[in-house]
């Protein structure tokens, strides 16, 4: 009986670590601008790669000691400081900027690093460094966002209209990523030993499937090779990893779609 209360209890702790109802699960890294030569001038008068969250709940924020980094595999994290936490509170249903520019600034809505416009991991922690939300993106242009459409849940795809502060709108109709590619939400969800991850392609390509764990670190690979166009299923095994909060993305060659996933032991 007491082993079944433990599994009980650790399965609504580890639901409510995807629950709409946390504060966690409504902040959402939402849209950026990885090349930001003309389009939107910093309070500084400069011109830095910018990074816009959407708090999607129903309460306001205060983000002083979470922590935005684009090296999820170890390294450096910029810890939003807590200073003048009026500035760096996101209200509900509201959206805040940080601006990556090496920390040549001192606000506190600066940061510590710039982001390549080659692509390269995005992750916002919590202030207790579990994983909050994250993306890897693709190579990028000059003045032109890629945002979430829609706002939180949706996919990533670039923006015709960059729009920091606000709702995102009108997505390119020839982003190629979301035409030629999807990742279903993995089945069983919760799961306890395997779950199947399925796919489809529109059109043969070199795909990567890769596993992260809650502080952003890539855990797995369980898949990398070539596909056909048409629906696929891979199955990962997490027999040997610790129950958590997981997410995992589908890379293909035109970008990356990304889902969580529940492990439960």
């Amino acid at each position: 009986m007491k082993k079944n209360y433990s599994l009980a209890f650790t399965l609504t702790m580890l639901l409510s670590l995807l629950s709409s109802n946390t504060i966690i699960g409504q902040l959402y890294l939402n849209e950026f601008m990885a090349k930001n030569d003309t389009a939107l001038p910093g309070p500084e008068g400069d011109y830095p790669d910018w990074i816009e969250i959407f708090n999607a709940g129903s309460e306001d924020v205060m983000l002083g000691g979470y922590f935005l980094t684009d090296e999820p595999l170890g390294g450096d994290m910029h810890q939003i400081s807590s200073a003048y936490p009026d500035s760096v509170t996101v209200s509900a249903g509201g959206y805040i900027l940080f601006y990556a520019n090496n920390g040549e600034e001192t606000s506190v809505l600066n940061l510590n690093f710039k982001l390549s416009s080659d692509g390269e991991d995005l992750i916002l922690i919590a202030s207790d460094t579990s994983f909050v939300d994250g993306l890897i993106f693709g190579p990028q242009e000059a003045d032109v966002s890629q945002g979430r459409y829609p706002d939180g849940t949706g996919e990533w795809l670039f923006m015709n209209d960059y729009t920091p502060g606000s709702p995102n709108s009108n997505p390119l109709k020839v982003i190629e990523s979301q035409m030629t590619a999807n990742v279903s939400q993995n089945f069983p969800n919760p799961f306890t030993i395997s779950t199947h991850i399925e796919f489809s392609l529109t059109r043969k390509d070199h795909i990567i499937i890769s596993i992260y764990d809650m502080k952003g670190k890539q855990v797995s690979v369980i898949a990398d090779g070539n596909f056909y166009d048409g629906t696929h299923t891979i199955e990962w095994n997490a027999s040997d990893f610790e129950a958590g909060c997981y997410f995992y993305t589908l890379q293909t060659s035109y970008g990356i779609i990304s889902r969580k996933a529940l492990l439960i032991k």
